[in-house]
């Protein structure tokens, strides 16, 4: 079994990985609810460095909570990011669509009950029906979900008052085109270049993903951060609705053809991470 200290770090989501000496062979711990690549890449490359050295090693997986039989890579929290994403970019389109404002009484609870609903079908077809994560989570991760379609929503909401139709395509750029490649996803953060390592932790998905994530494996750890950026961007957006809505300017005129434009250029950068 893990020292006292390494099961710490790893139960906090710090490390990818341990290596135990022990008086006959040595143990490799790797952690497969962190990164689907990091085992393989650890196991090679000290399995490699053993066979050099002539001594024994053996490769054990160790994680709080064990990935769910439906997802042994863990894929899921990934996968599971870009529809909630594009989800909440969306409502925010159509609604505007709708309206054919970017701001009104009803616009912010309008989006924030789209966002309570749609989190709970997601949750419902992931956990419940596909299996992709315990079901023992499903109430602390439906409003994690929530949360985040709500984020990219007013976060679009804002930008559409602010620059007409082009504001759906700002927030696509920002949250799909330069945050969706840095969260990191089921790979972890260490594979990314220095820049998309950089840029990350100021966006919403990579604090979205590891709130995701951790919030399922890792009781909850390291997701502080995460979490205090995430509500910045949920309430310096919900106060500008406000303060568009009561010193409002006439919005730029909203037509089908400029609504499908903008989304229409939406679609190369939706992208899986």
């Amino acid at each position: 079994m893990p020292s006292t200290a390494v099961k710490n770090a790893i139960d906090q989501a710090k490390i990818y990985g341990a290596l135990i000496p022990g008086p006959t062979s040595t143990t490799l711990l790797v952690v497969p609810t962190l990164s689907d690549v990091a085992p393989l890449d650890l196991a090679g490359n000290f399995e490699e460095a053993a066979k050099k050295l002539r001594q024994p090693l053996h490769v054990e997986q160790y994680a709080p909570h064990p990935l769910a039989k439906k997802d042994p890579f863990g894929l899921v929290e990934s996968l599971m990011l870009v529809p909630l994403l594009v989800g909440g970019y969306m409502a925010a389109t159509m609604l505007r669509a709708t309206t054919g404002t970017s701001v009104g009484r009803w616009r912010l609870p309008a989006l924030t009950g789209f966002a309570v609903l749609a989190a709970l079908l997601v949750n419902l077809v992931v956990c419940t029906w596909l299996k992709g994560y315990p079901a023992q989570k499903f109430w602390i991760v439906w409003p994690i979900l929530a949360l985040i379609i709500a984020v990219v929503a007013l976060i679009a909401a804002v930008l559409q008052k602010l620059l007409g139709a082009a504001g759906t395509l700002v927030t696509v750029i920002v949250v799909m085109l330069f945050g969706n490649p840095s969260s990191g996803g089921a790979n972890g953060v260490p594979y990314l270049s220095a820049f998309w390592r950089a840029i990350g932790p100021y966006l919403p998905p990579r604090n979205a993903y590891i709130l995701l994530r951790n919030t399922i494996y890792f009781d909850g750890h390291g997701t502080t951060q995460a979490l205090i950026v995430l509500l910045l961007y949920l309430v310096v957006p919900a106060v500008a609705l406000v303060l568009l809505y009561r010193f409002r300017t006439p919005d730029s005129p909203v037509t089908p053809e400029t609504e499908a434009e903008a989304t229409a250029l939406t679609v190369p950068v939706t992208g899986l991470p």
